[in-house]
């Protein structure tokens, strides 16, 4: 049996569900969360197509991860605790966005029988986001938020670009509409401040969740934008704290000015209760080309949540419970970190690949 501190290798004969389960018990285990709890929904996301051997190049490139890895892991860190994640998308029966909708549609229906997911506001706009005709790419990425407290979470991102019909703008808006939300347009036009080009909308996120603080995301990749650029737009938002997140890229980029080698992201957040303005944005900086490897960005990130009085020690403790071989030797267990402030108290996210395919992943979603 591998211990604690060696992750099991990944021959040819291993399972998507086997590296997932294995991996996601360590996780929680060294977080102190319900694992029962956590395998249990990740079983189910992982339903049927987890039963496939991962192999050594990807069927289908999934938008996941930069290597096309279909499962991503999470810690979000903050003074009031930790929580762990776990993003994938549904591999399809067939390499074709129209097999793709149909296994994201069939994950969706199992979340909400088996786990009680509410799906009312994804109804509301699937034929938007899931067209029956010419769909592309991908279809959708469902997420779950595993705390201390009560079951798993569950989120779905979509495809603005789902067909050719739409633009991605105006089918965000169509969605942003049919959800109560038209106002939050203006919102959004004016954060996009130098065009839709540049600030190009890429996902549209939907808790699975009901009442007025579930959550509506609108996300964005920016082009040769520069951070301290992002923190003023930010100041949009009901609670962000300006000032904070030049430094924060500038850490772990170890760059100053504009990000090129990959673009930043971004997303507004809206609910109910908060109305037309968005109640938080959040910045998510790009790892996993601007160091030499993981040891690197390990360091990193550690002096950043020290800084930020976060547990740095828990943070390295769950990178080594999520790696499979020695940081020093690859940069692409990294993807994202994202960071924010609100009333005084930060929280940053960092994103783990699990490298199936790549330890080294070149640049995705250039410019054109």
């Amino acid at each position: 049996m591998s211990s604690l501190r060696s992750a099991p290798p990944i021959s040819a004969s291993t399972t998507f569900s086997d590296y997932a389960i294995t991996t996601a018990t360590r996780l929680l285990r060294s977080a102190d969360l319900d694992v029962e709890q956590g395998t249990r929904a990740l079983r189910r996301m992982l339903s049927p197509w987890g039963a496939r051997r991962i192999g050594t190049r990807p069927g289908w490139h999934s938008d996941v991860c930069a290597d096309g890895s279909p499962i991503e892991f999470s810690a979000a860190f903050s003074r009031e605790g930790l929580q762990l994640r776990v993003l994938v998308e549904a591999l399809p029966d067939r390499p074709s966005p129209s097999s793709a909708q149909r296994a994201a549609l069939a994950l969706t229906r199992g979340l909400i029988r088996d786990f009680g997911a509410v799906g009312d506001r994804l109804a509301e706009v699937s034929d938007l986001f899931l067209p029956d005709e010419d769909p592309t790419g991908f279809a959708m990425m469902h997420a779950a938020a595993l705390t201390p407290a009560g079951g798993p979470e569950f989120k779905v991102y979509l495809n603005p670009n789902a067909d050719a019909d739409l633009t991605g703008i105006e089918r965000t808006r169509a969605a942003l509409d049919r959800l109560g939300f038209a106002k939050a347009w203006t919102a959004v036009r004016e954060y996009a401040g130098r065009g839709f080009d540049l600030d190009r909308i890429v996902y549209f996120g939907l808790d699975l969740t009901d009442g007025p603080q579930s959550r509506v995301k609108v996300y964005f990749r920016h082009y040769d934008a520069s951070p301290a650029e992002l923190d003023a737009r930010m100041e949009i938002s009901l609670q962000h704290e300006a000032g904070f997140l030049g430094a924060f890229c500038r850490q772990l980029t170890d760059s100053d000015g504009e990000v090129r080698a990959q673009p930043l992201v971004s997303n507004l957040t809206f609910t109910t209760a908060g109305g037309h303005q968005p109640v938080s944005a959040t910045l998510y900086v790009p790892l996993w080309l601007h160091a030499a490897s993981d040891r690197t960005v390990r360091d990193r990130v550690s002096s950043v949540m020290s800084g930020m009085g976060l547990p740095a020690d828990r943070y390295r403790t769950l990178l080594n419970r999520m790696a499979r071989r020695p940081l020093s030797s690859g940069r692409g267990i990294h993807t994202y970190a994202s960071a924010r402030v609100q009333h005084g108290r930060p929280r940053l996210t960092t994103y783990w690949s699990p490298e199936l395919y790549d330890r080294y992943p070149p640049a995705r979603y250039q410019r054109g």
